[in-house]
């Protein structure tokens, strides 16, 4: 953390006001009108309990003291834990979870707290400002030069609980100082972090740029580049295969049936903000949605005791209007798999063609059609092969 604090004061030329808390000391209620929170989540040996009770400290508003107002809790929490979390089923996790007295459990639920929290936050009450989370999960932290020429070699970057190794202390600083204050896709996210990073080395804007955009989504597939080179050639390209990727997405229009996937989709065309800043590189892009449709399975399954009760439950509507009612009340967002065809400038000044898959149409609880996407994804590479060997 000191070498974060070192690069935070580097990076802005406003006085930045850094306070640090041992587990044991009395937090501030209302964060001392803080921006953002960060927990490490092995220093809390309560794990659940000790998040939870720091959370409602920082999130409570109280006067500011000497008559300054009401203090405004942070808004950003970040979550600094170990590689692991997520797989202590998994060997060599299940044995360093036993061994270590249930650490990575003990670490595992102040993630939780921190995601359960800032979702029921942003659902509970629109008047509320919504919070925002990112979790870090960082593998052993050592020196740099102990890693970045061994095996775990240099800093890696990558979305969910997907890395294994060491990370160094600058690599780790850094990547924490970009979560924090730099990129807008890692709010909301959580990413894992390998590899070491030597002090004097500048990793260029268009690495973390490209790092961080996989968390977006997040991605879940990504092309070798297709075409490099020129303005003129790669834009005629891109329109070639955008119009081949948009061919390829009709398959799926007429549901599930000779695709392979056990869940319907809806085929629709991306839609892009113009205020979009995720990526300065891509120049352009075209996008298509295959989005998942609601079947009567699962969390969506009705009996017809249920329906009857639920559209007594609905005052003042008539059948037909209370039926409709009760479909608008089932339909919850299923999950789906974007695919973008992208123009890209390199910082060299070539442009680069690919194509990106990444998750779209979520929500906190959606549950993920983990075969689904696998079957879109294999056809997908298979159509991107065959249209560059062409």
């Amino acid at each position: 953390m000191n070498r974060f604090e070192e690069l935070v004061c580097d990076t802005f030329s406003d006085s930045v006001i850094i306070d640090k808390y041992s587990p044991s000391a009395v937090i501030p209620m209302g964060g001392n009108n803080a921006k953002c929170a960060i927990l490490v989540s092995t220093s809390l040996s309560n794990g659940q309990a000790s998040a939870e009770n720091i959370l409602g400290r920082v999130l409570k508003k109280t006067l500011v003291a000497g008559g300054g107002g009401v203090t405004k809790p942070p808004s950003h929490f970040v979550v600094v834990s170990p590689v692991g979390t997520e797989r202590m089923e998994q060997f060599p996790y299940s044995m360093q979870n036993m061994m270590g007295g249930g650490k990575l459990k003990k670490a595992r639920e102040v993630e939780e707290v921190v995601t359960s929290i800032v979702k029921r936050r942003f659902t509970a009450d629109s008047s509320i400002p919504p919070l925002d989370y990112t979790i870090l999960k960082l593998g052993d932290v050592v020196e740099d030069s102990k890693v970045s020429s061994g095996k775990d070699g240099l800093i890696h970057v990558k979305p969910g609980d997907s890395l294994d190794g060491k990370v160094g202390v600058e690599a780790a600083a850094q990547v924490l100082l970009q979560a924090v204050a730099l990129r807008p896709t890692a709010r909301n996210a959580t990413l894992s972090v390998v590899g070491g990073l030597d002090k004097n080395q500048v990793m260029g804007e268009d690495m973390w740029e490209d790092w961080f955009l996989r968390l977006d989504g997040p991605e879940l597939w990504r092309s070798e580049p297709l075409a490099q080179g020129g303005v003129a050639d790669v834009e005629q390209k891109f329109e070639q295969l955008a119009s081949y990727v948009n061919e390829w997405s009709n398959r799926y229009k007429d549901g599930a049936k000779g695709t392979g996937l056990t869940t319907p989709v809806t085929v629709s065309p991306s839609k892009f903000s113009p205020d979009d800043t995720s990526s300065t590189s891509i120049r352009r892009k075209f996008g298509v949605r295959l989005e998942f449709k609601q079947t009567n399975t699962g969390s969506a399954y009705r009996s017809k005791e249920e329906e009857r009760r639920m559209e007594r439950d609905i005052p003042g509507k008539s059948s037909t209007a209370s039926k409709d009612q009760l479909t608008t009340m089932r339909q919850k967002r299923q999950g789906g798999v974007e695919i973008l065809v992208e123009e890209v400038v390199q910082k060299e000044g070539s442009h680069e063609l690919r194509v990106r898959a990444k998750r779209c149409n979520m929500d906190d609880d959606t549950v993920l059609k983990e075969m689904s996407e696998t079957t879109i994804l294999k056809s997908l590479e298979g159509a991107v092969k065959v249209w560059k060997e062409k």
